[in-house]
Parts: C-alpha cells; structure tokens; sequence
C-alpha cells in the first residue's frame, strides 16, 4: 500500500490484519515524487508482490500518480507476461500506522483488494492461456502435484501457483505446506473458487498449474 498526500508518501507492507512500515518519501515535485514511489514500490514487484493499493482522501492525488504511471512508468501496468502492477484507489489517509490499521479493518479495503486481486488473476489466466498454445510456452507449465512438489522443494524458480479450492480440500496438507513454502520465497499463489471461470478452466486441468520460469 502507499498513501499519498500532496508531496508526501508512505509505503506499507499489509500481511492479512498486520501492518508494515515501509519508508517515508518527501519530494519538492510531483514528478520526483511519484519517480520515487516507482523506486520503492519497484523491489517487491520484482518479488512477486502485483497488487498496489493506493490510499489518499483527494482522488486526484491517485489520479495524478496514474498518469504519471501511464505516461513515464508504463511497463507496470503493460508489464512483460506475469510482470504486471494493478493499483486501485482507496478514498483513505494512510500516513501512520493508526489510519492504514482503520482501513484494513474496513469491508470497503477488502472489497478493494479483492478487486485488485482478480485483476491479477484475470492476467495470470491470460499468460496461462498463452503458454499453453505455444510448445515453448507449454514446457513451463507444470499440472501435477508431484511434479510442483519437487519443482519447489528443489529450489525452483517459479512465478505462480494457481490451486482450486476443491483440489486444495482434497490435498489439504500437501497443498497448504506446498503454498506456504511457495509463499515464504515470495512466489505469488492463489487459491481460487471452483464456481469461477478461472476455477472451471484449471479445473479442465486437474485443479493445479504451477507457472514456472523458462530455462
């Protein structure tokens, strides 16, 4: 998360119900410093990390930070494959502790993040897609449980795992060490409902498909 207010920002880092200090940015611009929330938000992108919520009571704070992106920083929201931003607005100050701890216990923050989440999914479903009709492509799609097993216990690079909710059910102990461990080394993971299409399509597949990086 980062909370914006005139030429100040804050970076969080938001694990379930916790909260994370990240760093505080002051810039004489709005240029130098929404360049500056790109340096510091770009480190977890990198790890994994695809949802960026952005907090200001002024929307056109958010606003103005978007067509920067969209003009100077495109490639986090074009991206290459699975590197790919999605940023929603939350009409909150998150300057301190005590106002991002406000929001994330709000229905409205979680109804953002879920928003923003399935835009991530909706991208991951498109590269899936993708790979799967490209020979090259198909080789870094992994299906079994055994194959994902070793793949992430060996120390493999891996840029997703995607698990039905049914499938996670019926493998639950294999599966929940398999996402924490996945989880832990910043690998994005994803449990998703069957009643979904993207649960339906994985479905097709046995419920599981682990996006691996090409050798």
């Amino acid at each position: 998360m980062v909370g914006i207010q005139g030429l100040e920002a804050v970076t969080w880092d938001i694990y379930s119900e916790s909260v994370k200090f990240g760093q505080r940015i002051g810039e004489a611009s709005p240029y130098r410093l929404y360049e500056s929330i790109v340096n510091a938000v770009r480190p977890k992108i990198k790890q994994g990390v695809k949802t960026i919520l952005v907090a200001s009571t002024d929307e056109k704070d958010y606003t103005s930070f978007i067509k920067h992106v969209e003009r100077h920083q495109s490639w986090l929201l074009k991206g290459w494959e699975l590197n790919k931003a999605a940023f929603e607005h939350v009409s909150m100050a998150a300057m301190d502790g005590r106002q991002v701890r406000d929001i994330v216990k709000t229905t409205s923050f979680k109804e953002k993040l879920s928003e923003a989440s399935s835009v991530d999914l909706r991208h991951i479903m498109e590269v899936f897609e993708e790979r799967l009709n490209d020979p090259d492509g198909i080789e870094t799609l992994l299906f079994s449980l055994e194959e994902v097993e070793s793949h992430i216990y060996g120390n493999g690079e891996t840029e997703c795992i995607l698990v039905t909710d049914q499938f996670h059910e019926r493998h639950k102990r294999r599966t929940h060490r398999l996402l924490q461990v996945a989880a832990n080394r910043n690998t994005p993971t994803s449990i998703v409902s069957t009643d979904t299409a993207a649960g339906a399509r994985l479905t097709q597949f046995g419920g599981l498909v682990c996006l691996i990086k090409a050798s």
